[in-house]
């Protein structure tokens, strides 16, 4: 599973073959079956992880962290670091019209952006506002995944990258609660 998982980060979803893993593996067709039924299986399979880990595990992990400031920051920093989750999120975002991947896409997709609409909520921001702000948040963690994994040289300027998070997070986390007329 961690071979298609790499595979589907590198090329996207459609790469995953059980042939070439085996072959890469150095492992027959016949053990690949003793695992998974088929591809489609490993693919769920990998997709399932995924999930699992960055959508359910992601709440878990960081719910913990009382101050709503300080999740969504922590929360930002450690989405962007985690260049491996990134760009397997970019791949899988590129066949989300695959009926294999697009559930698993959606349900992560909602449950992170749920966590980004409640933490803004919690600082005091409308849901609308806060709606908007979990919104940018992770249009920038999703474009920049993207650009890096298709066209590395769009982020180049990224010499910083705690830098550039920084600068994120400080437009969208509020410093203070918002004002009051």
């Amino acid at each position: 599973m961690q071979a298609a998982t790499n595979l589907i980060a590198r090329e996207g979803v459609q790469a995953v073959a059980v042939e070439p893993l085996a072959v890469a593996l150095g492992v027959t067709k016949g053990s690949f079956y003793w695992h998974f039924k088929n591809r489609d299986e490993l693919v769920h399979a990998a997709l399932e992880a995924w999930e699992q880990d960055q959508s359910v595990d992601v709440v878990s992990r960081y719910a913990g962290i009382q101050d709503p400031r300080r999740r969504l920051r922590v929360l930002l920093f450690a989405a962007f670091e985690d260049v491996e989750n990134g760009t397997f999120s970019a791949a899988v975002a590129v066949s989300s019209q695959d009926p294999r991947v697009q559930p698993y896409l959606q349900r992560a997709t909602e449950r992170r952006l749920a966590f980004g609409i409640e933490a803004f909520q919690a600082l005091g921001l409308s849901e609308k506002e806060a709606r908007e702000r979990a919104l940018l948040a992770f249009a920038a963690y999703a474009g920049y995944f993207q650009l890096l994994r298709t066209t590395p040289a769009a982020v180049a300027a990224v010499t910083d990258l705690s830098g550039y998070v920084r600068r994120l997070a400080d437009a969208l986390v509020p410093a203070k609660g918002p004002r009051r007329p």
